[in-house]
């Protein structure tokens, strides 16, 4: 009798995390087993009505297959129509009076991506499992016999990070390539396609989508070629796939053209230029503060967030951490919203933490009321007839004098659920001051000529850059919308919800950092933050995006635009990006502007289908397709990679669909 190859029950869930491209199996080419009234690929089960599709695999499947079960790939995989609704009724199967005959027509040599599903056999036989699927998407026609695939490494590593990542045998993240796959061949970074030999990367024992470089040496880089759009098959959005012969003609590039990572570039002029303001801004390493302590620098204090997390067990993308950080650094108000659960509470507390605040003397949480409709509600008021200051119970005056007498200490204050009362009236205050220079940004009390007879409370208040506003907001029918006159002025952050899967894996990886030193004022604001560039910071090709961002803005609606202010908030947030201990950014430049473009000017559009349509498109619910609106085009005109503003516009895009009109 056959002894069944054990399977580890995490590679059994796990296996379905892979992707694979198939086609309708070829009864000629495939072993497909007696289940239904045919052998064709699209048959009748024999003993129900259900129809059972055969779909046989044309790229990589998971190496266990192989491996372990010893796979004849000519066995296919095998799926019923009532286990794949969801896709079905995108393609409006269920509207067809002939379902068989409809799934065969649309399918017919069409590339199926899909995710493998294994499946132990109740009896005993040659079979061990079952090799059934779920149907991920269909489209483009099949042209080859076999196909590559091509990852896509996490978005918020630039190429020159990717590169020191290789280079010194750093961990870094494919998440949408589990290692259970074949290891990849080529990689994609931005704009860059990579080509590492095999067997050159290896695994993170503990955590699916991690990998390793063995041998930096033999990598090398291209840029992406120009008829890449052309020969990439089944595009997703951190994976494509192309013929295996496209696959020979790149390696034969790589050979010729492609530049070893090991070998560094000549910097250029702006090159240098960022050299020499990270010097500046990180030379002074071993000063010593006020506390007598070395001076921490920015990436030590970001591995220091991210140690935190990882203590506390919160799970946040990287890339939002390093945005919530330059936003903090670059902007007067930062609010995080999102879906209830994401934890932007516990992320604004959790930096706080690593700045070394204490709740009680520089850190103030204030749960915002339904109730709080004006500046007394935050900030109390003076009596007149009684000549006395009655602050609020949130203790917010109080705790500005004491951020004012101790300049050289970092404040913080969260406004919990913010949008709970009308921010427009109750924070309209605040609002007015983000439009002074600092020198003149004072809080104004109440009048100079009022009588106020306890002295320790003076007619205004100065806000200095060493007190931090932090906003969290949910967006639902329980909350007020923001005012475009507040969202020209904040970023709004929306935290990306972690995969469950990585989650539950994920680990903290690096050294352990000093946890106890607190942040001064004069570290946040003069070593780690440069100075405003405004439009000076920005790129040509940048201010040739904003401006024409800004016309498709106008067209659609005249109070909506890219305003001066947004312009100069861009440029000091791109001149301000962290950057490792070898000088290379945290964050992409492209995955910055992308960022900026989703917080600063995506947020401000709302409306109804007439007036907003034309900007951020329409959602086929039938078809399960978006149908891009001007802003998505101009993106792909210009040769931007959006990710994070497309992900928002085909959310704004279902909801003007769905509802007739977008918050």
């Amino acid at each position: 009798m056959l002894t069944k190859s054990p399977i580890d029950l995490k590679d059994l869930r796990d296996i379905n995390h892979c992707l694979v491209l198939g086609k309708l199996a070829n009864p000629i080419d495939s072993v497909i087993p007696g289940l239904g009234e045919t052998r064709d690929s699209i048959t009748k089960h024999i003993s129900n009505n259900n129809l059972i599709l055969y779909v046989q695999a044309i790229s990589r499947e998971p190496k266990l297959f192989s491996e372990q079960l010893h796979k004849d790939p000519k066995t296919v995989y095998i799926t019923f129509d009532d286990n794949n609704q969801a896709f079905l009724r995108s393609i409006k199967y269920y509207d067809a009076s002939d379902k068989l005959q409809y799934l065969r027509e649309y399918l017919d040599n069409k590339l199926i991506l899909f995710k493998p599903k294994l499946r132990e056999r109740k009896s005993e036989g040659p079979e061990q499992y079952h090799y059934n699927f779920d149907i991920v998407w269909v489209g483009d026609q099949v042209d080859a016999d076999f196909y590559v695939p091509v990852p896509r490494v996490e978005r918020d590593l630039s190429s020159q990070r990717f590169d020191t990542f290789l280079k010194d045998k750093k961990p870094f993240r494919i998440p949408s390539y589990p290692n259970l796959m074949e290891t990849p061949e080529f990689l994609l970074c931005e704009k860059y396609l990579y080509y590492i030999p095999k067997p050159d990367i290896i695994t993170s024992v503990n955590i699916r989508t991690t990998y390793y470089c063995q041998d930096p040496n033999i990598v090398k880089k291209i840029e992406i070629p120009h008829d890449w759009d052309e020969k990439t098959r089944a595009a997703h959005p951190d994976f494509v796939f192309i013929p295996d012969v496209y696959a020979g003609e790149l390696r034969s590039i790589f050979d010729k053209n492609g530049f070893p990572i090991t070998i560094k570039d000549l910097p250029d002029v702006t090159s240098t230029q960022k050299l020499t303001k990270l010097n500046d801004r990180s030379s002074e390493g071993d000063v010593l503060s006020v506390t007598k302590e070395r001076v921490i620098k920015e990436y030590e204090f970001i591995n220091k967030l991210r140690y935190l997390a990882h203590e506390e067990r919160l799970v946040y993308e990287e890339a939002d951490l390093y945005n919530f950080h330059v936003a903090l650094k670059t902007n007067f108000v930062t609010i995080l919203g999102g879906m209830s659960g994401t934890g932007k509470t516990k992320l604004a507390l959790l930096y706080a933490k690593a700045l070394g605040l204490v709740n009680g003397d520089n850190l103030l949480v204030i749960p915002v009321s339904p109730s709080y409709s004006e500046p007394s509600d935050i900030l109390g008021y003076l009596n007149q007839q009684l000549g006395i200051y009655i602050e609020s119970e949130t203790g917010l005056v109080s705790f500005l004098q004491r951020a004012e007498l101790q300049p050289e200490k970092m404040f913080m204050v969260i406004f919990d659920e913010m949008n709970l009362g009308q921010v427009e009236h109750y924070f309209s205050p605040f609002i007015s001051l983000l439009e002074m220079d600092d020198e003149d940004r004072k809080l104004s009390l109440f009048s100079d000529n009022a009588i106020c007879r306890d002295k320790t409370i003076k007619s205004k208040i100065r806000i200095g850059r060493n007190i931090l506003f932090v906003g969290t907001a949910n967006f639902d029918e329980t909350t007020k919308d923001f005012s475009k006159r507040l969202l020209d002025r904040a970023n709004v952050i929306h935290l990306q919800k972690y995969n469950f899967q990585d989650a539950k894996n994920k680990e903290f990886i690096g050294d352990k950092p000093n946890v106890n030193q607190q942040i001064s004022s004069e570290i946040f604001n003069k070593k780690w933050t440069c100075e405003s560039q405004g439009l000076n910071g920005l790129e040509y090709e940048e201010v040739e995006l904003l401006d024409r961002l800004h016309e498709k803005l106008r067209n659609a609606d005249a109070q909506t635009g890219v305003s001066f202010r947004i312009f100069k908030g861009v440029g000091d947030y791109l001149g301000n990006i962290p950057e490792d201990e070898n000088g290379t950014p945290m964050l992409s430049r492209s995955l910055a502007l992308d960022y900026q473009i989703r917080q600063r000017i995506l947020t401000k559009i709302r409306g109804h289908r007439e007036q907003i349509e034309s900007l951020v498109g329409y959602y086929d619910f039938q078809k399960d397709v978006y149908n891009e609106g001007d802003l998505s085009l101009l993106f792909r005109d210009e040769g931007w990679d959006f990710p994070y503003s497309r992900e928002f516009l085909i959310q704004k895009a279902k909801e003007l669909t769905r509802n007739g009109y977008a918050y």
